[in-house]
């Protein structure tokens, strides 16, 4: 199986930052990150695995979120929805979850309690990479696998999220190797692209 792996700052993968693509932060910079490497990319065979961090509203922080459907701030009338793929092993250390992806960080600073009210009804975690980064793994039919670690409740400033960053970044790379190990006792695995 090869895997594409993305995140969006080196911060997040600290320990395994010479396995990953990073596309930045938002999805300006996460649309040009992957069409370019789709570019370079296009005619093999892969899954793209993206990793990083994420706000939430109810998850504790630390805890692992496989995503599960992507809803895109900004585009509340999709033609169909961003259903994520699925890889073919168990994840024992994640749970099931929507995530909401906009243009900036979701907090109360940017978005009324009402409008953020409602988000909890329809999101469990959120953050400014995903739907750019499904929408042109889809556009070239490529899997799109996504697993997130909750580093706040909406409730940080920058430099605070930051430093969780850089504190959860250990447990999110062990995740991520635990979980290329399990794959990797299906069949071989092979980190494409870097």
């Amino acid at each position: 199986m090869k895997i594409a792996l993305f995140a969006a700052v080196q911060e997040e993968v600290l320990n395994i930052k010479e396995k990953v693509h990073l596309c930045g932060i938002g999805r300006e910079n996460a649309t040009n990150t992957m069409l370019r490497f789709m570019e370079e990319h296009r005619d093999e065979e892969f899954t793209i695995l993206n990793i990083g961090t994420a706000g939430a509203h109810a998850a504790p922080v630390g805890s692992i979120i496989r995503v599960t459907e992507i809803v895109s701030g900004g585009a509340a009338f999709l033609d169909h929805p961003m259903l994520l793929d699925h890889l073919p092993v168990e994840v024992p250390d994640a749970t099931d979850g929507k995530l909401f992806s906009s243009d900036c960080f979701v907090s109360p600073h940017v978005y009324s309690a009402e409008f953020l009210q409602d988000l909890t009804t329809r999101a469990d975690c959120f953050d400014m990479e995903s739907s750019a980064l499904y929408s042109i793994a889809k556009h070239f039919g490529k899997p799109y696998v996504s697993f997130k670690i909750v580093s706040d409740h909406l409730d940080v400033d920058l430099a605070t999220w930051q430093q969780r960053v850089h504190e959860l970044s250990p447990k999110l790379c062990d995740f991520t190797l635990r979980l290329l190990d399990a794959l990797s006792q299906t069949e071989p695995v092979e980190l494409i692209g870097k």
